[in-house]
């Protein structure tokens, strides 16, 4: 019998980070430097678990392993190589996050061993009055022009700001320059690479009292030098697309039942309200995995989540 997977996060503290995931949704945090919980996630840098039913302390990968083509779906069975294709996360930027940008599949082929390349969307939980985020250049550029700014110190001047509040949405496709700033709150699905190259941290330094590394070299092969100013923005009422995933937003008002596709997994993330999925209780910043051959489920509550699956 296939039920939903509900997920226990793995978390990453961070230089930048805050306590929000344990104020706002009572996560057992490891310290109030926090950044990152990784809500679904199948990687070799964290890996959730499995907190619920007859898979119960599974890590996502062993699940994957003993259910195969049944969780995963059969097409991306087929073509994921073993490997589950997205990551889901909740950012939580106390602190700005650094600049930086992330190869496509093409490039990381080239430039890294393990890793794919990461297209990422963020849809904005909270942000605090005056946050903003920074998302691609402000101008059109040269890479000569690029290399300059990072050089003279002189980047600011040249990065997107966008102004932020809760709802917006963001899709970051490989190549994008673009930062989380200070006061923001998202949640993340993306491919599931944890490969980032930093471009510009504020001058920051770790726990050690060292600057943190920059990876300017490789952000110079795969930085995208067009302006982004007019083309950040996403309505998330009309859904998030790219051919990595799909996300819609999911209102639930009583009760509402969702035939899933034998072909691929669905993820979901409550955003606010509470309610219960296939009799399993959630509330705000719970996730869950929806095995691929479940036929259906059915939300009941007063609630939002976000609905992700992979674009077959």
């Amino acid at each position: 019998m296939f039920y939903p997977l509900k997920m226990k996060p793995v978390f990453k503290e961070m230089l930048w980070g805050g306590n929000t995931l344990r104020t706002r949704y009572g996560k057992d945090i490891p310290s109030d430097k926090t950044g990152e919980s990784w809500e679904v996630a199948s990687h070799p840098n964290g890996q959730s678990v499995v907190a619920n039913g007859e898979l119960e302390g599974l890590t996502l990968g062993e699940a994957m392993e003993k259910m195969g083509a049944d969780l995963l779906g059969d097409q991306v069975a087929a073509t994921c190589n073993g490997r589950f294709p997205l990551l889901v996360k909740i950012i939580d930027a106390n602190d700005n996050l650094s600049v930086q940008v992330h190869p496509n599949d093409e490039q990381a082929a080239v430039l890294e061993k393990n890793d794919p390349g990461k297209t990422e969307m963020w849809y904005v939980l909270d942000a605090k009055p005056g946050a903003r985020l920074i998302y691609g250049f402000n101008q059109d550029l040269t890479k000569e022009q690029f290399e300059k700014a990072i050089k003279d110190g002189k980047l600011e001047d040249v990065m997107n700001y966008v102004d932020v509040k809760e709802g917006d949405t963001f899709l970051m496709r490989s190549g994008t320059l673009h930062a989380i700033g200070a006061g923001i709150l998202v949640a993340e699905i993306q491919q599931n690479s944890d490969t980032t190259y930093r471009v510009y941290d504020y001058n920051r330094r770790d726990a050690q009292g060292n600057l943190r590394q920059l990876h300017v070299e490789k952000a110079l092969q795969v930085t995208k030098l067009e302006s982004s100013v007019g083309h950040e923005r996403i309505d998330i009422n009309d859904g998030v697309k790219c051919e990595y995933f799909t996300t819609t937003l999911m209102k639930v008002d009583g009760s509402f039942t969702q035939e899933v596709d034998p072909n691929r997994f669905e993820m979901l993330i409550c955003t606010e309200g509470e309610g219960e999925v296939n009799g399993v209780s959630f509330r705000p910043g719970d996730s869950f995995v929806i095995p691929a051959k479940i036929g259906s489920y059915t939300v009941t509550g007063n609630c939002s989540l976000l609905r992700s699956f992979v674009t077959c």
